[in-house]
């Protein structure tokens, strides 16, 4: 596809010139109650930009068209994605109603100051104390560099 469109504006562009270089008459040219008398090449030359102005509002328009069309999909989206949430954050909502409350723990004693144990001794403690973790009742392990 690449290949054929650059064949195409290579043709273009020999067609031009060969157009432009092979027309040294004067024309008349009437527009908006004005007359010039101008050399058929740069008549060639004018409609060659006004077509280039024209096709570059061609483009100008489809991208524009092609960029309305993909934020009305995400806009479809997100619509999409709202009313699943709402739902869900409704159902939640019913199910909280619906349920108990959660059960407060019960706050952690501070550690004493004569308490000599570490601070891996204390957490499995109270693990086992809440009734949590089944490693708490492992013997203890010694520390490192003690004997």
């Amino acid at each position: 596809m690449i290949v054929v469109g650059f064949v195409l504006f290579a043709a273009a562009i020999v067609i031009a010139v060969a157009l432009i270089v092979q027309n040294p008459a004067t024309v008349t040219v009437h527009a908006f109650d004005a007359t010039w008398n101008v050399d058929m090449r740069w008549l060639l030359v004018a409609g060659l930009a006004l077509t280039a102005i024209g096709l570059f509002g061609l483009s100008m328009m489809r991208l524009g068209s092609a960029r309305y069309m993909r934020l009305r999909g995400e806009r479809r989206a997100l619509a999409a994605e709202n009313r699943r949430l709402a739902k869900r954050a409704a159902a939640a909502d019913t199910a909280s109603r619906t349920t108990p409350a959660p059960q407060l723990r019960e706050p952690v004693p501070a550690a004493r100051t004569s308490d000599r144990r570490g601070l891996r001794e204390r957490l499995a403690a109270t693990r086992h104390r809440q009734g949590g973790d089944e490693r708490a009742d492992q013997t203890e392990r010694p520390r490192a560099g003690s004997r």
